[in-house]
C-alpha cells in the first residue's frame, strides 16, 4: 500500500508525540519533513525516497536523534498543568453532571486528580493517544468527570472543602484567557507576505 505525503506525515506526528517530544519540536519536524516531501514530489521521485521502506524505524530513528540532542525531563510544571487541568475539568463537571451550585471536594477527588497528572505527565502513550480535537478531549473530560462524581457520590468520603460555582469560574478563568490569546494569535501557517 502506497502512503501519502498526508499519511506520512500524520503517522510520523502520532509517532514523534509517542516518543514524547515536546509538541512545538514536532510541529517543526513534520515541517521539516513536508518539506523535503514536497521537494521529492517536485522532483518526480516517490515519498518513500525520503523516508524509505519503514515508515516507524525512519520516525524512531529522527525521534532519537532530537532526544539526544536535548534530553527531556519531567518537571513540576507539567504536573502542575495537568494538575489544573484535571481539577478543572473535575469542577466543571461536577458542576454540570450534578447540575449543583457548590461542590464539595473529597479525598478521593484530590487522589483522582493526582492520579489523572502522574498519568498525562510520565506517560507518553497518552500525549500520542490524546492528541485529538477539542470535541474528544471534551467528552473525556466530561466522561471521567461523570465517572469521578458517581464514585464519590457512592462512598462516604470526609468533605475536605466547598467550592462555590463562581469559585469554580474563577479557577478556569486563566485557562479560557490561555484559550482565546491562542486562538487570536496567527498560526505558523498563515504568515502574511504583503
Amino acid at each position: 500500500m502506497t502512503l501519502t505525503a498526508d499519511d506520512i506525515l500524520d503517522r510520523c506526528r502520532s509517532e514523534w508525540l509517542f516518543r514524547d517530544l515536546p509538541e512545538a519540536e514536532v510541529d517543526d519536524m513534520v515541517a521539516e519533513l513536508r518539506d523535503h516531501l514536497d521537494d521529492a514530489s517536485g522532483a518526480g521521485r516517490p515519498p518513500a525516497a525520503v523516508v524509505g521502506e519503514d515508515l516507524n524505524a525512519f520516525a524512531s530513528a529522527w525521534a532519537a536523534e532530537r532526544r539526544a540532542e536535548r534530553p527531556r525531563r519531567r518537571t513540576p510544571r507539567q504536573l502542575a498543568l495537568h494538575a489544573y487541568s484535571g481539577a478543572a475539568a473535575l469542577l466543571l463537571g461536577h458542576h454540570l453532571v450534578g447540575w449543583s451550585a457548590r461542590v464539595e471536594v473529597v479525598p478521593g477527588s484530590v487522589a483522582a486528580i493526582g492520579l489523572f497528572a502522574a498519568l498525562m505527565s510520565c506517560t507518553p502513550y497518552w500525549r500520542a493517544l490524546l492528541h485529538w480535537p477539542l470535541g474528544r478531549w471534551m467528552a473525556l473530560c466530561f466522561g471521567f468527570s461523570a465517572l469521578l462524581l458517581a464514585l464519590f457520590l457512592v462512598g462516604g468520603a470526609p468533605v475536605l472543602f466547598s467550592v462555590p460555582l463562581w469559585g469554580t469560574a474563577l479557577f478556569c478563568l486563566p485557562a479560557f484567557a490561555v484559550a482565546a490569546a491562542s486562538r487570536l494569535r496567527p498560526s505558523p501557517d498563515q504568515t502574511f507576505t504583503g
